[in-house]
């Protein structure tokens, strides 16, 4: 029977109190051994980079010791390196996205003496019979709502960036995926709950690392008239943030606060990114071996963390506080507590049909 956890607050700052007092027991036992294999690389300034700084923290604060595997794109090794990791000494297995689930719940039961966590995904109990492999999924559509809300209502901003005519909206995706597309569900229907009139055109890079594609997918839906583009694209999101510069339009980013990446280095491309809709794979990945590591968390159940956790939502920066009226934050604000109280529910792909997604989609065209 599957099991599923829905957690409500997490630790309140998702771990930030609870490492605290765990990190001073952890001085004294025997330090937790954890691994994570990225199926991809770091650098990417989001999802993977968001995921070891939860390993980071769980050496700072937890005293573990900790290994990166950056496996790339090269799929015919993955099998090599999880059954490596699984025949050495560690505690903790960590593994997330879509893509590599079939392979790490396979290996989890191959190895039922081992424990893994696997993350932006729910595991499947009647594969997974073993009870050692905890599932953390992320409401990203949760997130993507507040972005869908965040743009629409800049229409109304009297910002001279955007022109209030042309209620033309952009979401340019790194893969036609069902996780990418949770986002775009959830960005549609932030949209239209502020206004179902505003149209939207969607582009899919057709990789997760293509940022020359990227920048030109970008810059062809400011061309067409797009004020705003959402972009969930991965590492390829740097070709968005440049094609938004270049065309002097705004952009909301995915997964970390890419303002804050962009900002140090190229605080002219930075000033054009108004908010991100985050979602904090590592202090959840911290939260979550804290939690196993004290035995508040097991690895047979899923933890699905949304708005109300704080694992997903807007990043609130800087910027976002200079560009975005009072008005729309106030807004926005009340929004995010109908959605945490449950009086918005929104809507997921992981629910729909392929044919339903693209038939969303073809409704939301200019």
């Amino acid at each position: 029977m599957k099991k599923e956890v829905v957690i409500a607050v997490v630790m309140l700052t998702l771990g930030v109190l609870l490492g605290s007092v765990l990190a001073v027991g952890a001085q004294s036992a025997a330090p937790l051994r954890v691994v994570y294999l990225v199926n991809g690389s770091l650098g990417d300034k989001g999802f993977y980079d968001s995921a070891a700084s939860g390993l980071y923290r769980m050496r700072d604060e937890l005293g573990a010791e900790i290994k990166i595997i950056e496996m790339g794109r090269d799929e015919t090794s993955y099998e090599g390196n999880f059954i490596d990791v699984s025949e050495q000494d560690w505690d903790l297995i960590i593994s997330g996205t879509w893509s590599v689930k079939e392979l790490a719940q396979e290996i989890a039961v191959q190895f039922p003496d081992k424990d893994y966590i696997f993350f932006d995904g729910q595991v499947d109990y009647d594969v997974v019979t073993t009870g050692n492999m905890m599932g953390i999924n992320y409401l990203s559509n949760e997130g993507s709502f507040m972005a869908g809300a965040l743009a629409a209502l800049m229409f109304d901003s009297g910002d001279e960036k955007i022109d209030p005519e042309k209620r033309i909206l952009g979401f340019v995706g790194s893969m036609d995926s069902p996780n990418i597309n949770d986002f775009l569900v959830g960005y549609i229907e932030g949209i239209k709950y502020i206004d179902p009139e505003i149209k939207l055109m969607t582009s899919y890079v057709g990789s997760f690392e293509d940022v020359p594609k990227a920048l030109e997918m970008t810059k062809q839906l400011y061309n067409q008239g797009a004020q705003i583009v959402f972009a969930p694209a991965s590492q390829s999101i740097l070709g968005a943030v440049t094609a938004a510069s270049d065309s002097d339009k705004y952009l909301i980013g995915c997964d970390q606060d890419i303002w804050a990446q962009v900002s140090e280095s190229d605080p002219e491309s930075a000033s054009v990114i108004i908010s991100s809709a985050l979602k904090r794979v590592g202090d959840s990945l911290f939260t979550a071996a804290s939690g196993f590591f004290d035995g508040s968390m097991t690895t047979d159940k899923n933890y699905t963390l949304g708005l109300k956790s704080g694992a997903v939502g807007l990043a609130e920066n800087e910027n976002f506080i200079t560009v975005v009226p009072e008005e729309i934050r106030a807004r926005l604000g009340e929004i995010s507590e109908l959605v945490m109280n449950g009086e918005i529910v929104v809507g997921t792909s992981f629910s729909m049909e392929t044919d339903a997604i693209a038939k969303l989609r073809d409704e939301m065209k200019p």
